[in-house]
């Protein structure tokens, strides 16, 4: 299976790499200087931007594998809000095949690092509320769920204990198509580089850039049109001729 976006689609979420970077300056600037840098002003924002991004970025994956799982044959996908029993829910991504049946409820986590107890089990406990309500849910969409299942994303692989799966970035390609990892961890990959490069003239230790070239790298708006589609398979992703030209 392959996942094709067009050009202006791939354009687009390169786009939304760099604005990941410019809403978290512009918070920054909104915010007084902490007493701890007084000296230092733009360290002191400097501190803020940062935070501001990480708390964006898996917002902004999550986002992305939802587009993507949307472009699959058969599936829909969707951040939703159900309610339960005491309140509402909110749901990282439900998706739903409509040919197999296979209904996936999962919670997204960057997974970059621990958690304490309290959280891992405020996670499970959700999941648990989740897990009662969402047959009504689904019901309540016209859907027959051959089967549900429940799991934890957690895109950069930490774990840690819980009675429901846990798939990083990469395994969670096997339950929906390669692509899907293809996708999501060349996307990842150029926006961990491009906050790198964005900072990399203030840091007295910049480090590397990542070498990875992805497909985003050559993105261009400036690229004289007809634009190509981006093709991304289980093995890498390239320019293509659009559908209408094949």
């Amino acid at each position: 299976m392959c996942l094709r976006l067009t050009y202006a689609e791939a354009l687009l979420w390169k786009k939304h790499a760099s604005q990941l970077i410019a809403d978290a300056k512009a918070k920054s600037a909104s915010i007084p200087c902490d007493p701890l840098f007084g000296s230092n002003p733009r360290l002191s924002s400097l501190v803020s931007e940062i935070d501001g991004i990480k708390k964006r970025h898996g917002l902004l994956i999550e986002r992305a594998l939802i587009f993507a799982i949307n472009k699959l044959p058969h599936w829909h996908a969707a951040k939703e809000q159900i309610p339960i029993t005491g309140g509402k829910a909110h749901l990282d991504c439900l998706a739903f095949n409509v040919k197999s049946g296979r209904l996936y409820v999962f919670e997204c986590k960057r997974g970059h690092g621990t958690f304490d107890a309290d959280k891992t089990k405020a996670i499970d406990q959700r999941l648990d509320n989740i897990s009662r309500s969402i047959g009504a849910h689904a019901i309540s969409k016209g859907w027959a769920p051959a089967s549900t299942d429940l799991f934890i994303l957690s895109f950069y692989g930490a774990t840690w204990k819980s009675k429901y799966p846990i798939h990083d970035r990469r395994s969670v390609a096997t339950l929906f198509e390669p692509c899907i990892g293809r996708f999501v961890g060349d996307y990842m990959e150029y926006i961990e580089a491009t906050t790198t490069r964005a900072y990399t003239s203030e840091l007295r230790d910049p480090g590397a850039v990542s070498a990875e070239v992805t497909i985003f790298d050559w993105v261009d708006d400036a690229r004289e049109k007809p634009w190509p589609d981006v093709l991304f398979t289980a093995n890498g992703a390239d320019f293509v001729a659009t559908e209408s030209e094949s």
